[in-house]
């Protein structure tokens, strides 16, 4: 490596070399590129696990997201952010993730935050303020409810747009834009295709989440006789440079039960690329179906790191057996396609040709993965290995554009437990608010109950 490239991969080297990583007994590899993350410590959604409101059917943002309609502050107003923040960032890098796509609003201060915590990290950033078209309520009794708000969704877009020509290729060269829509749920016509318009005139990304609810496809259907993938399609919105996260719900899911539509078809047809994250649906009983099927109809699935821990390597995992069950089949999502979804397929995702790769001209993105312990063992195939059995505590060594970020296994210029006691005021911050947000006055003890009770002797 010299500066931000690598400049020969090989056998030998016969240049000067001002430093040597002595890396026998390891496995080097790209640097992970996760195409969908909300970066931070996830304090509330912690709570969810094995719970959570039946009304809202498998989504779990609505549990913390909505505004109380009548002005009580919501739970993430007790957070610490540049705390969370720190805390997310540092969790991908500490899991061998040198690239992201984050989903995350400007914040109170236009964004200055998110960028000053992603500088200080190191990491590649892929982001602009998401565009919002709407809002959920928290009622007074206790039901969500959705607004549409088109006309805010565009003043936002106008401010992504403003973001992403004002700071683009700040951080050296690290952060990128990306027209981000918050979801096609709370979303027009007339939103979506203007952002997608933006997105192509300053040669950006496209991303939105995308029927991740299971109310999106039949509300759809029930109002234009189309599904939403036939919608986007119609509107012109399909393409390579589209990232749609999640895309759950097509039209012959077996919890949809639609087969007059192959929106799956559509989809490969224009190259769409699809942001998988199984992890976090996999905890609410979902699963993609499937990986194999998306890719085999020309879709370039990529996968995310939706949620805590942040972890490529549960998310690679998680990936394989979702689909070997999803399809009944013990060959299906094989590791190298897998591990493939991790790198190449985010890289081309988001148009990088010189990231999620190991070669001349690439960047310096690279990740080492300690395989001398009992956990991984000894394997003839160090890829399958990798999928099934690798963990965050694994990473040996992180470089993000030649720049060492994470060695010996501990992240440079942080002190992890201090970071950690910040996150945990924050959180319980958090968690005593919840009975002042919610209607039912419950505490999130009594709304979410522990897996076991408290010993109390």
């Amino acid at each position: 490596m010299r500066g931000d490239r690598i400049v020969h991969v090989g056998q030998s080297w016969d240049g000067q070399a001002a430093r040597i990583i002595d890396a026998r007994g390891k496995l080097v590899i790209p640097g992970q590129v996760s195409t969908h993350a909300h970066v931070g410590a996830h304090e509330a959604q912690r709570a969810l696990v094995d719970t959570g409101q039946r009304e809202f059917i498998r989504s779990s943002f609505l549990h913390f997201l909505p505004a109380r309609r009548s002005g009580q502050p919501g739970v993430a107003s007790q957070q610490d952010l540049r705390a969370s923040l720190r805390f997310g960032f540092s969790a991908l890098l500490r899991h061998g993730v040198t690239t992201v796509l984050a989903f995350a609003p400007a914040g109170p201060d236009e964004g200055r935050t998110m960028l000053e915590v992603a500088e200080e990290s190191g990491i590649r950033l892929f982001w602009a303020p998401i565009v919002t078209g709407g809002r959920y309520w928290l009622e007074d009794d206790g039901k969500v409810t959705r607004e549409l708000d088109e006309n805010e969704g565009l003043v936002s877009l106008r401010r992504a747009a403003q973001f992403i020509e004002r700071h683009s290729g700040a951080m050296d060269g690290r952060l990128n834009g990306v027209i981000a829509l918050d979801e096609y749920y709370v979303s027009t016509p007339r939103l979506r295709r203007e952002a997608k318009a933006v997105a192509r005139s300053l040669g950006v990304p496209f991303t939105m989440h995308f029927l991740e609810q299971h109310r999106e496809f039949f509300e759809t259907v029930s109002d234009g006789g189309r599904t939403p993938v036939q919608c986007l399609a119609d509107e012109g919105l399909l393409d390579p440079s589209t990232l749609l996260a999640h895309c759950i719900y097509v039209g012959s899911h077996s919890l949809v039960g639609y087969p007059v539509a192959d929106d799956i078809r559509i989809l490969g047809e224009h190259g769409t690329a699809v942001a998988h994250s199984p992890v976090a649906f996999s905890r609410r009983g979902m699963m993609l179906e499937s990986f194999d099927r998306y890719r085999r109809a020309g879709i370039n699935v990529a996968l995310g790191t939706d949620t805590y821990p942040l972890d490529m390597f549960a998310e690679m995992r998680a990936a394989s057996t979702a689909c070997k069950a999803a399809d009944r089949n013990y060959e299906a999502a094989p590791a190298g396609a897998v591990f493939g979804a991790s790198n190449l397929a985010g890289a081309k995702a988001l148009g990088c040709a010189d990231i999620g790769r190991i070669a001349a001209g690439a960047k310096a993105d690279i990740v080492i993965v300690d395989t001398g312990n009992l956990s991984f063992g000894v394997n003839p195939d160090p890829i399958r290995a990798l999928v099934h059995l690798a963990t965050p505590g694994m990473v040996d060594t992180v470089i993000v554009d030649g720049r060492v970020v994470v060695s010996d296994k501990r992240l440079l210029g942080v002190d992890e437990n201090a970071l950690l006691e910040e996150v945990r005021t924050s959180s319980e911050r958090m968690w005593q608010h919840y009975s002042q947000y919610h209607p039912s006055g419950q505490t999130l003890a009594e709304r979410f109950p522990a897996a076991l009770p408290q010993w109390t002797e």
